[in-house]
């Protein structure tokens, strides 16, 4: 050992420079290999997570969604689809304001155990232990990670390669839920809307029917709205309509009520919850105007159902 020691300043100057300069390449080359390294650890775990999820799929999801996550006719929606994974489709149609990938995982997580009036004959089931399901939060993440992972192939599909089943339940008509529609230009689309609402025009009192309006409002019994009542009385909205709004008649205010439902609101029901915000695209203007002559009548037939 006394052969590596010196006593001369110089050659211990040289040796701390020489050993200082290797030690910092050394530095250097380890921050140059770590995010490399780091990337493919992540791809690795991201691998791995897909794998675990594909398992869980085919143990617990493809008998519905089928082997390849493109549905099975009838029974449950397709998953590797372009109308899914596209934001125009399945999103739009479902008013989802963030990514598909939290959609995903919620829809997973939570399910639709309330939703037992389904098109489909079997309700998605909640899979999340903290919402009462059998799996933990890693197993969800893997399950939302093993479906996310089909965006590239689901994106490249041709319209008639798209496996997507319309919903009935979705303000979009069903034949316009497929790829072929969200590939047309914006005129496109809007001029094939416009052709299939004159073709579909439907009378007030099935619009009142079928967009459930007697949930919130009354149309037989004069009474005074108070507070816990769901929405507005119309029973003697002929007699209100018209003082409602200074400058505004009374087919002017139903209208802009309807198509713009925050534009006027009743003090009493400020604190319930709102009206949908999307009559102007679910209803035609014929049926829009219609509607409003029809809730203004006061000698309107209405059956018992209402």
């Amino acid at each position: 050992m006394h052969r590596l020691y010196t006593r001369s300043p110089i050659a211990k100057i040289m040796w701390g420079i020489v050993t200082s300069l290797i030690g910092i390449i050394t530095l250097l080359l380890v921050l140059v290999s770590e995010n490399p390294r780091m990337e493919a650890q992540t791809l690795s775990w991201e691998g791995r997570s897909i794998e675990n999820g594909a398992t869980l799929f085919a143990n617990n999801c493809a008998t519905c969604h089928g082997p390849n996550g493109q549905g099975l006719l009838g029974r449950a929606p397709g998953l590797n689809s372009y109308y899914f994974f596209t934001d125009t489709g399945r999103l739009q149609d479902v008013g989802w304001v963030g990514s598909l990938e939290d959609y995903v995982r919620l829809s997973i997580a939570a399910g639709r155990p309330s939703k037992t009036d389904s098109q489909w004959p079997e309700v998605m089931p909640t899979w999340a232990g903290q919402y009462g399901g059998p799996m933990r939060g890693d197993q969800i993440e893997h399950l939302t990670n093993y479906v996310m992972n089909w965006r590239e192939s689901a994106l490249a599909q041709t319209p008639d390669e798209d496996p997507f089943q319309p919903f009935e339940d979705v303000f979009r008509p069903t034949e316009f839920q497929n790829t072929a529609f969200l590939l047309l230009s914006e005129e496109e689309q809007a001029a094939a809307l416009e052709e299939y609402q004159a073709r579909n025009i439907r009378s007030p009192q099935e619009i009142w029917e079928s967009e459930a309006c007697f949930a919130c409002h009354n149309l037989e019994v004069n009474q005074v709205d108070y507070a816990g009542q769901n929405g507005p009385n119309f029973a003697d909205l002929h007699e209100r309509a018209g003082s409602r709004v200074a400058d505004m008649t009374a087919e002017e205010y139903v209208y802009e009520s309807i198509v713009s439902p925050r534009a006027f609101v009743v003090e009493t029901y400020e604190e319930v919850g709102q009206m949908p915000e999307n009559f102007a695209e679910k209803l035609s203007e014929d049926e829009i105007q219609a509607l409003v002559a029809w809730l203004l009548d006061p000698d309107r037939e209405v059956t018992e159902e209402e």
